[in-house]
């Protein structure tokens, strides 16, 4: 996927932006790590690893409004779920708009603490005091 940024002399008015919306917005955490995750990606400040640090900041945010999130893999989500991904991004950019990458990113999030509640329910008495 080929993605043109934005012209390098608007770099920093938007990342100042960005970290100034990030600090102040009343949106919900799991909303607010998804559209900043989006938006960082957009703004592409990097030549490469924009989105492995995306994704650090995307875990960092969520981290700091539910500690549990620290232990979600989103690095791994992305992996196995790439083509997807590439997709939500592509359609996002090509509309201007990041619904569909919000909804994309929230369904892996909701899909991985499912797994993680269902997960939890199997374990047995022994492996909790194991755990413990």
């Amino acid at each position: 996927m080929f993605h043109l940024a934005p012209p390098h002399y608007l770099l920093e008015s938007l990342m100042s932006d960005l970290f100034s919306w990030i600090n102040t917005s009343d949106v919900h955490p799991l909303i607010k790590s998804c559209v900043f995750y989006y938006e960082f990606e957009f703004i592409h400040p990097f030549q490469d690893g924009n989105g492995r640090l995306g994704r650090l900041w995307q875990t960092a945010i969520l981290k700091e409004w539910k500690k549990i999130f620290a232990w979600i893999p989103v690095e791994s989500l992305i992996k196995d779920n790439q083509t997807e991904y590439y997709k939500a991004l592509k359609s996002s950019d090509k509309t201007a708009d990041s619904t569909l990458f919000i909804e994309f990113m929230l369904s892996l999030l909701l899909r991985t603490i499912e797994e993680i509640i269902e997960n939890e329910k199997k374990v047995t008495v022994k492996q909790k005091k194991i755990l413990e």
